[in-house]
C-alpha cells in the first residue's frame, strides 16, 4: 500500500484543480469551509482521476474498457459487472474511507423499464486505483494507492508536482444565456398532486415523491459555476464528476448507505421548513418542524420503508433505529433527519446491499414499488441523475453514497436540474409547491449570480 502525506488545503478545490486534466476527474466534497462549523458528516473529501477501467450502461447494454476488459458488450445487472471486476483487487483494511476502488453514479432510472428519454447513461463508474484523501477533522492529506503500478507511480510523481505548481488558475467564462424554463407551475403540478391523492385515497400508496424539472441555457466551465454553487449550498454530500460528454454537480445533504467494516447506515431526509428571513423567524420555522406530525408521520414512513431495505441483507435483529427526527439545518432549509442502521449479513456484500436498497425510499415513496409506478406515469421527465447516487464501493470493502437531490447535469449548454418532495394524505398543495422551490433556492441563486456578472 502506496500512502503518501501532502501539504493539508482546507478548500478541497485546491486538489480537485491539479488534476481536472486527466480522464474522468471526480471530487467528493464535504463542502469543508475554514471557520464555518460543520457536522461529522463533513469530514472527507476524495478527489481522483484516470480510472483504468470504465464501466458504462445504457439501454441495457454495458460497455466495458480498461485494463483486463480490453473493449466488451455486455447485458445484464452492471453492479454485479462492477463486483467481477473488482474481485481481484481486494485489500487489507486501511483506516480510510477509499484507497482505490469503483467510483461514479447510478441515474434513478437504474434497472427500471421505462420508456422515457433520458439525457445520460444510466451508469458511469471508473475503476480508480489511487485517490487523494482530504481529513478536515485531523487537517492532513494523504495520496493513496493500493495495487503499486508502474504508470500509477508516474501519474502520482506528476500529480504531486501539479499540486505543488498549483496556481490559482485563469477562469474560464461561465454565463447564463436564458431564463430558467420550468416543467410544471402551480396549474400543472396541481393536477399531479391530486391524481395522487386519488391514489392515496385508494390506498395504492402512503407517500408518493413528486417531481418538476428545470432547465436553464448556459456557456462556459461548469467548474466556475460549482465553486460557486459549494459556497452558497455548503452540503456534506456534495461531488463534481467529469466526463467525456457532460459534467454532474450535486449538491447532496443526504446519506444513501454507507458500510464500514460490515456495519450498514443510511439517513433519510423527509421534512423540510424554509429558513426564516432573521433568527425569530427561523427559531419559528425550526420549532414548526420539529413538532410536525405530517412530518414526522411522512419521515417514519421512509424508515420503515428503510428498515425493510436494509434487512435483506442484514443480520436478522440487527437493523435498528439510532435517530429519529433529527434536525439538521442548511442554508436554504432545515430538514427532518432519521438515522438506521444494520449488520451486514455474511453471504451478503456491498453491491448487492446497494443493489436491493436502490433507489433510495426517500425519494420514491412508500410501498417503493406501486410509488415507482405512480411517478412514472405522472412525472412527463425522466429523473436521470436526479434522485439517483454519487457512490464509491472501495478496493477495502467500504461504500459510502448520496442521494442525487439538489443536483444538476450540465450537457451541451444547458443546466438540467430539478426539485421534488413527497405528498402524503395529509398535504397541502400551496406548502407542497412552495416546500419544491426552497429547495432549488441554492442553485437557482447561483444562476442568478452568474446571470447578474
Amino acid at each position: 500500500m502506496l500512502k503518501i502525506e501532502i501539504p493539508y488545503h482546507d478548500d478541497g478545490t485546491h486538489y480537485y484543480e491539479g488534476i481536472r486534466h486527466l480522464k474522468w476527474p471526480v471530487f467528493l466534497d464535504s463542502a469543508f469551509q475554514s471557520g464555518r462549523e460543520h457536522s461529522a458528516l463533513a469530514r472527507f473529501d476524495i478527489i481522483t482521476a484516470n480510472p483504468f477501467t470504465t464501466i458504462i450502461s445504457n439501454d441495457g447494454i454495458i460497455s466495458i474498457e480498461g485494463k483486463d476488459a480490453g473493449s466488451s458488450n455486455y447485458k445484464g445487472n452492471p453492479l454485479e459487472l462492477l463486483q467481477l471486476l473488482m474481485e481481484k483487487y481486494k485489500c487489507s483494511d486501511v483506516d480510510l474511507p477509499f484507497v482505490g476502488g469503483a467510483l461514479g453514479y447510478l441515474s434513478y432510472n437504474h434497472g427500471t423499464q421505462s420508456k422515457k428519454i433520458n439525457i445520460i447513461p444510466s451508469m458511469h463508474f471508473g475503476i480508480y486505483d489511487w485517490a487523494i484523501i482530504v481529513d478536515h477533522h485531523e487537517k492532513k492529506s494523504v495520496i493513496v494507492s493500493p495495487l503499486f503500478q508502474e504508470q500509477t507511480q508516474q501519474l502520482i510523481d506528476e500529480v504531486q508536482v501539479s499540486l505543488t505548481n498549483n496556481k490559482k488558475q485563469k477562469k474560464e467564462i461561465f454565463t447564463v444565456e436564458s431564463s430558467i424554463t420550468e416543467s410544471a407551475d402551480l396549474p400543472s403540478y396541481a393536477k399531479q398532486f391530486n391524481a395522487v391523492k386519488d391514489y392515496l385515497k385508494q390506498g395504492d400508496c402512503y407517500q408518493v415523491n413528486i417531481s418538476k424539472k428545470y432547465e436553464v441555457k448556459v456557456k462556459g466551465d461548469s467548474w466556475n459555476f460549482y465553486k460557486k454553487f459549494r459556497k452558497i449550498n455548503q452540503s456534506p454530500f456534495m461531488a463534481y464528476l467529469s466526463f467525456d460528454q457532460f459534467e454532474l454537480l450535486s449538491g447532496s445533504p443526504e446519506r444513501f448507505l454507507k458500510s464500514t467494516d460490515g456495519f450498514v447506515s443510511t439517513r433519510p431526509i423527509k421534512g423540510t421548513k424554509a429558513r426564516g428571513s432573521n433568527q425569530h423567524e427561523d427559531s419559528k420555522a425550526l420549532n414548526l418542524l420539529k413538532h410536525s406530525s405530517k412530518d414526522k408521520s411522512e419521515n417514519l414512513m421512509i424508515v420503515d420503508l428503510l428498515r425493510n431495505d436494509l434487512g435483506v441483507n442484514c443480520l436478522s435483529g440487527s437493523v435498528k433505529v439510532d435517530e429519529l427526527f433529527t434536525i439538521e439545518s442548511y442554508p436554504n432549509v432545515h430538514h427532518l433527519v432519521s438515522s438506521v442502521s444494520g449488520v451486514l449479513k455474511n453471504e451478503s456484500n456491498i453491491f448487492k446491499l446497494f443493489d436491493k436498497a436502490f433507489p433510495g425510499g426517500s425519494i420514491t415513496g412508500a410501498p417503493k414499488k406501486r410509488a415507482m409506478e405512480i411517478i412514472d406515469e405522472l412525472e412527463e421527465h425522466a429523473r436521470d441523475f436526479y434522485c439517483g447516487s454519487v457512490a464509491y464501493f472501495s478496493f477495502n470493502d467500504r461504500l459510502d453514497s448520496n442521494i442525487s437531490i439538489r443536483s444538476i447535469i450540465r450537457k451541451n449548454d444547458a443546466l438540467h436540474f430539478y426539485s421534488g418532495g413527497g405528498l402524503t394524505i395529509e398535504s397541502n398543495l400551496d406548502d407542497e409547491y412552495a416546500e419544491i422551490e426552497d429547495k432549488v433556492k441554492n442553485i437557482k441563486k447561483t444562476i442568478l449570480f452568474f446571470k447578474e456578472k
